[in-house]
Formats: structure tokens, C-alpha cells, sequence
């Protein structure tokens, strides 16, 4: 079994951004292409969730999948599940595309500072909780599976059924602005 698998989420509607946002770029780069970096540089391997009208806008040589047929477009626990199930690891860092200022120095020392007894490390800084930039257990399937079976698709609340680990972002970045997601493309 693989010891470690990124998970780069890239297929939400992007209905404030507008347009796809894993296609959005920065500086030179597209935004998925920063994400997909930050994980290839300290994973096994990565697998990019995308929606079905996406798959074919990604370079051939990368994993790219769509979600399970039962939980397709049900969001990022969706998303985290599918790659669960399609790419069998230990333990899975996860990252959404939506998140370009993210590199490998946070990717790296998210992975040194995670409990390896918890089933989720995720990080939050004073103003909030980023729980889509973690690691996850490979025995997190189950419950991932579980809740959304019960139709239960809120990520935090599945975090406050299991063990979860919060790291304070100052501990990865002094920036918190480096955890942000970007919601609306710059005006």
C-alpha cells in the first residue's frame, strides 16, 4: 500500500469565483498547477478530483478522476472520498486548488507536525478553522463513508465525530494569509 497520497480538490462550482478556479491563474501559474506542486513534492503520489467537464482540460500525464457515481458533486468530502477509494493509501494530505499561496515548506511541515494517532491533523489560525488543508488517516473511510451514506456532507462536522488534531497555522507560516482560500477572482 502506498505510504502517502495527495488529494488535490479541484472540482467545486466555483459559483462565487465565477469560473473553474483550479484554471484561475497566479502570476504565471494556474492555480491548480501551484497545489498540484506543493503535494507532488512531498507524496507518493496525487490524484486530482474533478467534475466530469474538467477531466479533459488537465494535462494527460496527471491522475485525474471524478467523484464516486453515489456522492458525485456532494462537495469536498466527496471529493476526499473518491480519492480514498480509487488510490489506497496510508494516510492522504489533502488540498484544495483554491489555495495557491499553500507550497511545499507548508505541505512538509504539515506532514512533521501531524499526529500519526489522529485520525485527521487539519490547521486553523485565530480567525478560523481551514479544515480542507490536512491529512487524513486511511481509517477515516469508513466514517467519510458513513456520513455520506447518511447524507451528512459538512466536513466539520464530521471532524467533531473523530479525533481530529488542529495545528495553529503560525506553527507551518507566520503569514495566516498564506492559508487563504480564494473565493472571488482579484477585481
Amino acid at each position: 500500500m502506498t505510504e502517502l497520497v495527495g488529494i488535490l480538490l479541484a472540482g467545486g462550482m466555483s459559483r462565487r469565483f465565477g469560473s473553474p478556479k483550479a484554471f484561475a491563474e497566479i502570476g504565471k501559474e494556474l492555480f491548480y498547477e501551484r497545489a498540484y506542486r506543493a503535494l507532488d513534492q512531498v507524496c507518493d503520489h496525487v490524484v486530482i478530483i474533478a467534475r466530469p467537464e474538467l477531466v479533459a482540460h488537465f494535462p494527460t500525464e496527471y491522475d485525474v478522476i471524478t467523484d464516486l457515481d453515489w456522492v458525485a458533486g456532494q462537495g469536498p468530502l466527496a471529493g476526499i472520498l473518491s480519492g480514498m477509494t480509487a488510490r489506497p493509501a496510508k494516510k492522504y494530505l489533502v488540498l484544495p486548488c483554491d489555495m495557491p499561496f499553500v507550497g511545499k515548506a507548508e505541505t512538509a511541515k504539515l506532514l512533521d507536525l501531524a499526529d500519526p494517532l489522529s485520525d485527521i491533523t487539519a490547521v486553523h489560525n485565530a480567525a478560523e478553522k481551514i479544515p480542507l488543508f490536512s491529512v487524513w488517516n486511511f481509517r477515516m473511510k469508513e466514517p467519510l463513508q458513513n456520513d455520506l451514506a447518511a447524507g451528512q456532507l459538512r466536513v466539520m462536522k464530521l471532524m467533531e465525530k473523530v479525533t481530529t488534531e488542529w495545528i495553529d497555522s503560525s506553527r507551518i507560516h507566520e503569514d495566516s494569509h498564506v492559508f487563504r482560500n480564494i473565493n472571488q477572482p482579484d477585481r
